[in-house]
């Protein structure tokens, strides 16, 4: 996995602790997943940046600036420590973690994209009236 992507799995799995860090609901399950992820990441992130943008996202786990920081900071320690995004992608794995990309390359006029991930989804396309189809003559 690359370490952007690795980057951006990590601060979504740490970031309901964050948001609930001193609260109840930050000791359960899922709770203790995010805690252990978080952990690792504050003790990577130790450069001035990477202070900052834990700092900045503990004290305002909404703000998309201080989460972007975050994603980038760590993602930049990830490019320069093959051994950290390896540590760091077990501890996803084992905390339940998961990210998904999903690419589509659409040429042509008219396409419809549907992705989906998961299970128990359910997808609707609808592209309006369908034209009536011109019986073909046999010979």
């Amino acid at each position: 996995m690359d370490p952007a992507t690795l980057a951006v799995a990590a601060i979504t799995a740490a970031l309901p602790y964050v948001v609930a860090l001193g609260k109840e609901a930050a000791k359960g399950a899922a709770g203790a997943a995010g805690k252990s992820v978080w952990e690792w990441v504050t003790g990577k992130l130790t450069s001035a940046a990477g202070t900052e943008a834990v700092e900045g996202l503990e004290k305002a786990p909404d703000d998309v600036d201080y989460r972007t920081a975050a994603e980038a900071a760590l993602s930049k320690l990830l490019r320069a420590d093959p051994g950290a995004l390896s540590e760091l992608a077990q501890l996803l794995d084992k905390a339940g973690a998961t990210s998904t990309v999903q690419t589509a390359n659409v040429v042509g006029d008219g396409n419809i994209v549907g992705q989906v991930s998961g299970s128990g989804n359910t997808v609707s396309i609808n592209r309006g009236a369908t034209p009536p189809v011109k019986p073909s003559k046999a010979s």
